[in-house]
């Protein structure tokens, strides 16, 4: 059999949303082009229930050789291909993001191995590889039933999307990033809380610097709505008038809108955060900076689920009240923190509030906060010894690149 030719090799990142696809699939990206300059590296975007409809926007920004979307995966299942623009005589599939039934099913269809990186178990019991990001998930990978061959701990590709950027250089004085979300049904609600939020606190700090890294999720339409307080009574927000890249709250504060690319920057470069529970505390976490994390239960309604209790949301008539009744118990039966730094280390690097929240004692929790800079240090210090660090989208490319080149499973 006649040799491969090295640019007749493809590695193909499966992902599904923006979240996944700057911290998870980027720093592979990277590292793969880092690694080795010849092979084809191409993103398949696969259906989302979460998904904003703009990831292969955003796919597209990353200078990988082709992008796929969802409706090309689903036009191509009936067919049993894969969709037009993926394919090479020698690759392999890695799952970043998603539902692991789509990624599985694209390889077995492209020829291809499969493999996989998550936080947790799981996968086809033909799957090649899983990668993971600590030797405790391990542990449940093989007590689940994953041969112990087929994990690989290789740390958490986060890490390496958060120090893979420069703080800015002209924090302020403090610097304080708020940060309401990517959910379009939510954001509506959190934005004029957030504003609120910055209006009591430019009061008291008229030299701070407050910054909003803003969603590629968020709709046009959630942006003028969330500023100009359509829903602000929900949560207890202001209104407030945006002038270009600038939000003027009711009594003068200003929060810069940012592109959501210069978050890890200005994380990196911040006093504090506040913040919803999601992927970004962890974000929050590596970069080292204390937060305080908001789980508001005004609205339990309009909190995102996964699973179940989404679609318990859509019913029409009963919907609403089935996924607040939904939310309640999932709030209600947390037997550990919301934010996963906390999780992470087991100890309280985040303050938290979960339940009705007020503008007016988030921003004196806020205050509170960055007048104890003992506590702060403290806080940062803990979070620099507990959080993962770099490292892990260098093995995973490698792992991947002697798979192509010949190495056996």
């Amino acid at each position: 059999m006649s040799a491969i030719a090295r640019d007749d090799r493809e590695v193909v990142l499966v992902s599904n949303g923006p979240g996944e696809l700057h911290t998870w699939a980027r720093p592979v990206l990277d590292a793969l082009r880092h690694e080795d300059g010849s092979v084809k590296v191409r993103i398949a975007l696969i259906p989302c229930q979460f998904a904003s409809g703009r990831e292969a926007e955003i796919a597209e920004t990353f200078g990988v050789d082709s992008v796929t979307t969802p409706a090309q995966y689903l036009r191509s299942v009936p067919a049993g291909s894969a969709p037009a623009g993926l394919g090479a005589e020698r690759g392999v599939v890695l799952q970043v993001g998603g539902n692991p039934s789509y990624g599985a099913a694209l390889a077995s269809r492209l020829g291809h191995p499969y493999h996989r990186y998550a936080f947790a178990p799981g996968g086809p019991r033909w799957m090649e590889r899983l990668y993971l990001p600590d030797a405790k998930t391990a542990a449940k990978a093989r007590r689940s039933g994953t041969p112990a061959a087929r994990i690989v701990v290789v740390g958490n590709l986060v890490a390496d999307a958060v120090r893979a950027s420069r703080p800015v250089e002209r924090p302020g004085s403090p610097h304080v990033l708020v940060l309401p979300g990517s959910r379009d049904a939510f954001a509506r609600a959190l934005i004029p809380l957030m504003l609120a939020i910055v209006d009591e606190l430019s009061q008291r700090w008229p030299d701070a610097r407050f910054v909003w890294p803003v969603s590629r999720m968020l709709s046009p339409d959630t942006l003028r709505d969330g500023i100009a307080g359509v829903e602000a009574a929900l949560l207890g927000g202001v209104s407030a008038r945006r002038e270009g890249d600038r939000v003027v709250t009711p009594r003068g504060g200003i929060v810069e809108m940012a592109a959501e690319e210069e978050r890890h920057a200005h994380m990196l470069a911040a006093h504090l955060a506040i913040t919803i529970p999601g992927t970004n505390t962890l974000e929050l976490g590596i970069a080292g900076l204390p937060s305080l994390v908001v789980l508001p239960m005004n609205a339990p309604e309009r909190i995102p689920l996964e699973g179940a209790g989404h679609w318990l949301g859509l019913i029409p008539g009963v919907g609403r009240y089935l996924k607040r009744w939904a939310v309640r118990l999932f709030v209600e039966g947390l037997d550990q923190p919301v934010s996963l730094p906390n999780r992470i280390s087991g100890l309280a690097l985040f303050n938290e509030v979960t339940g009705i929240v007020d503008a007016a004692d988030l921003a004196e929790r806020v205050d509170a906060m960055l007048r104890d800079e003992d506590d702060l240090a403290w806080r940062r210090q803990r979070l620099a010894a507990t959080m993962p660090g770099p490292g892990a989208a260098a093995r995973v490319a490698r792992s991947l690149l002697e798979r192509l080149d010949g190495a056996s499973a």
